[in-house]
């Protein structure tokens, strides 16, 4: 993420991975590692799961075992501009470092994955769907809504101050935390109905137009 805001990044605080880190572009400020015991027995599951790539974070790099040549690695490299790097087994991946485990499917993750989001993994982990290729677990206490917020007591700024975007289910908990809380008007409908304004769709620039409309007031 910290890439794909060069130009401004020592100026920006970033919510990322699913909002289980908290960071500057050269310092972490919080991390939701999760719980202990859950890593292994959850990548083992999700190994199961046919159809589906894994890939795991950590604060500073991403781990895949799908292969360089694979859709889920290609995505992360070249679309999301992660640090990404395909290893041959991802258990060897420190269990203390490991803040989010994602589920990746083409086009229908929320479907292929319910063995493991309908199941007794619900009790260790959240898990988060992230448009429709998309599951992510991660620590009970962590989430873009707790980051929010963290971040404004980081900055001494009112929560009447802020206003937060989001277009998916994953970020309910943040629209909570923020002022104004908007959407596009491509979003889900359970998105749409929790938020105090919906903006045009995203092919129209619909965030972009109402962050002008906001520069343009505040001069």
């Amino acid at each position: 993420m910290v890439r794909m805001f060069e130009p401004l990044k020592d100026e920006v605080y970033f919510i990322c991975e699913n909002g289980s880190v908290l960071r500057t572009a050269d310092r972490i400020l919080h991390a939701w590692t999760i719980p202990e015991g859950v890593y292994i027995p959850f990548i083992e599951d999700a190994r199961k799961l046919p159809g589906i790539s894994i890939c795991v974070s950590t604060p500073e790099n991403v781990y895949t075992e799908a292969g360089e040549d694979s859709e889920l690695f290609l995505l992360l490299r070249d679309s999301y501009r992660y640090d990404v790097e395909n290893i041959e087994d991802l258990l060897t991946v420190p269990e203390d470092q490991v803040i989010k485990i994602s589920l990746y499917h083409h086009d229908s993750c929320e479907e292929v994955a319910k063995p493991i989001t309908e199941s007794h993994w619900q009790e260790d982990l959240q898990m988060l769907c992230s448009g429709k290729q998309w599951v992510d677990g991660l620590a009970k206490n962590a989430g873009k809504g707790e980051a929010f917020a963290l971040l404004q007591e980081y900055l001494d700024i009112p929560k009447e101050e802020t206003m937060y975007f989001g277009d998916n289910m994953n970020d309910l908990t943040a629209f909570k935390e923020a002022g104004i809380s908007q959407t596009v008007s491509s979003a889900r409908s359970e998105v749409k109905e929790s938020v105090d304004y919906i903006a045009h769709s995203v092919k129209h620039d619909g965030v972009l137009q109402e962050l002008k409309k906001i520069l343009m007031i505040i001069g």
